[in-house]
Order: structure tokens, then C-alpha cells, then sequence
């Protein structure tokens, strides 16, 4: 039987705790430095065992990595999965010590999946993305500044021209990077762009966003499963006097559901089953919001069918 190690990580430290005997419970504070890393791997206990941690940000990566490279099992939880699990066995306790112990009871209790880390082209596909994201937002507030500028009839020319420059600085960075993007998704997934690029509605920044979070289509076993991961599942109050207010289940990326609900409104004009969907929806009296959400979802099932079938889309596709 596996032993399950919690592990709770912050900047400078982590916890560890696992139930060596029942109800006996062995708990370590470790420096969260190579040292500290490899003296915790050096007071495992024997025998078959997982680790299992939180997916803090970008913190349990170092020891992610360090472990799966020695070849111990991994798991990563989503936070919120472990604070539901918690508030189940009514834990009042909130201390990094406590919160180890929890992910460890966690992953003796519920199935966690082992983790793998991501392929190398995977990674740069979404640190690019992220990259692309902020300089966007960047150049927005530099064409704001700059209008804003050129309406002020005394402004300087100096000012002016270093806003420009800057303006022709990071489009010509975005340009570069977008290249490159193209660069891989050509390289390692030409097929698969070739056939959710068919699908009316999916455009290349939803396509490359795709692409990035299934791995190419291999990631999750349904659909179902990347709706649920990016938090596009719609959630309906209809309680009392607060009737069908829709919202979007926020358990994932942003970025991801905002491109996700800006091709499903394209789709629902051009994607013939996706605009018939949309249309039936609101004929029932089905919030606009609602029903661009199952559109999305229309759109998201239409990509893993025809990815797995190999098929481009075709006008009359019945999924």
C-alpha cells in the first residue's frame, strides 16, 4: 500500500507529514533551497510512496521536478480541491503543518493522477503566450498614452517620440514572438492545427491556446474533462428571488474561457450547429450568456471529435 507524503510549500519553506503508524503522524519543516530539498528526499520513508502538493503558482515546480527526476511519484492538486476536502472533515486548524497533513489525508483518501511534467515545446507555446498577453496590454496603454498626448496642444515632441518608439518596439517584439509561435505549432502540431483551424469560430490565438493546454489533444481522456479545467462548466443561481443569474465556474484560466467566449460568439454565427444550439437556447428563454457558454462547450467537443477522428470539419458535422 502507497504511503502518502502532504507536502505544503510557501517561498522559503515547506511542510511535509505523513501517517507513518495510525493517528502517529511524522511532520518536518525543510528549507525550501537544493539543501533543504535533498535533505527531505534523503528522510523518505521506504517503500512505495507518492507526493502529493498543491499547485501554489509557480512554487512547487523546483520540487516537482527535483523529485520526478529521482523517479518518485507526484501528484499536483488543485488548491481548491484541498480547501473543499478540508471544510468536508470540518479542519478549524489553518497552519502550514495542518495544511500538509491535509493534502496527505487527501491523497490517501481521493484518486489523485500522477503527474508528468510538461514537453519542452509545451512549455514555450504558453510562456510565449503569457509573454504576447502582457506586451499587448502594454502597447494599449502606450496608444492610450499617446492620443492622450496628441490632444494636449502644448505636449513635447520628445515625449511624443519615445512613445512612438516604444509603440514600434513592442510590435516589432509581438511580431517576432508570433513567428516563433508559428514556428512550433508547425513543428510538433501541423495536423492538429490544420483541422480546429476548419472549425468556423476557432481562430489562430484560440487554436494555439488549444493546442498549448490538451498538449495537442493528449492531455485529457473527454472534453468534459478541459471544460472542467478551464472553468467554462456554467453555474445557474435560481434560489430564491435571485432567478437564472448565469456565471462561469472560475476554477481555471482567464485567458483561456475569454477566447473560449469570443469564439463561440463567432461560431454562433458561422458554425452551423453552433449558431442552430445558440439560437434553440434562446428561443427557450435561455440567458445570451448561457447560451454562448454552451456553444463554447459545442466548440470545444467539435475540436476533440475531429482531432481524434482526423477529419477536417465539414458544413453539415453533426457534433
Amino acid at each position: 500500500m502507497s504511503k502518502f507524503i502532504g507536502i505544503d510549500i510557501s517561498k522559503s519553506k515547506f511542510d511535509s507529514a505523513f501517517e507513518r503508524d495510525p493517528k502517529r503522524w511524522e511532520q518536518r519543516t525543510f528549507d525550501y533551497s537544493s539543501e533543504g530539498i535533498c535533505l527531505f528526499y534523503e528522510n523518505l520513508p521506504p517503500g512505495d510512496r507518492v507526493i502529493v502538493m498543491e499547485a501554489t503558482g509557480t512554487y512547487y515546480l523546483k520540487l516537482a521536478y527535483f523529485l520526478h527526476e529521482k523517479g518518485e511519484k507526484v501528484a499536483i492538486v488543485n488548491p481548491l480541491k484541498i480547501r473543499r476536502f478540508a471544510q468536508m472533515r470540518f479542519e478549524r486548524i489553518k497552519t502550514d503543518k495542518a495544511d500538509a497533513r491535509i493534502i496527505a489525508s487527501y491523497g490517501q483518501s481521493e484518486e489523485v493522477k500522477l503527474w508528468e511534467p510538461l514537453e519542452e515545446h509545451i512549455i514555450d507555446i504558453r510562456q510565449i503566450c503569457s509573454v504576447i498577453e502582457r506586451l499587448v496590454k502594454d502597447r494599449t496603454a502606450w496608444c492610450n498614452k499617446k492620443e492622450a498626448l496628441e490632444n494636449d496642444p502644448h505636449h513635447s515632441l520628445v515625449a511624443l517620440g519615445e512613445i512612438k518608439g516604444m509603440i514600434e518596439h513592442i510590435t516589432q517584439r509581438l511580431n517576432d514572438l508570433e513567428d516563433k509561435l508559428d514556428s512550433i505549432i508547425g513543428e510538433h502540431f501541423v495536423e492538429e492545427n490544420k483541422i480546429i483551424r476548419s472549425i468556423p469560430g476557432i481562430g489562430p490565438k484560440t487554436a494555439i491556446m488549444l493546442l498549448a493546454l490538451t498538449n495537442g489533444f493528449t492531455r485529457f481522456d473527454s472534453y468534459k474533462e478541459f471544460i472542467a479545467y478551464v472553468g467554462l462548466s456554467p453555474r445557474i443561481c435560481d434560489s430564491g428571488t435571485v432567478k437564472g443569474r448565469v456565471h462561469i465556474c472560475k476554477i481555471g484560466m482567464g485567458r483561456a474561457r475569454q477566447l473560449l467566449y469570443m469564439a463561440a460568439r463567432a461560431a454562433s454565427k458561422y458554425n452551423d450547429a453552433c449558431r442552430m444550439l445558440y439560437q434553440r437556447l434562446l428561443e427557450k428563454g435561455k440567458a445570451k450568456k448561457l447560451a454562448l457558454i454552451a456553444v463554447a462547450n459545442k466548440l470545444v467537443k467539435q475540436a476533440f471529435a475531429l482531432t481524434n477522428k482526423s477529419e477536417l470539419y465539414i458544413k453539415d458535422f453533426a457534433f
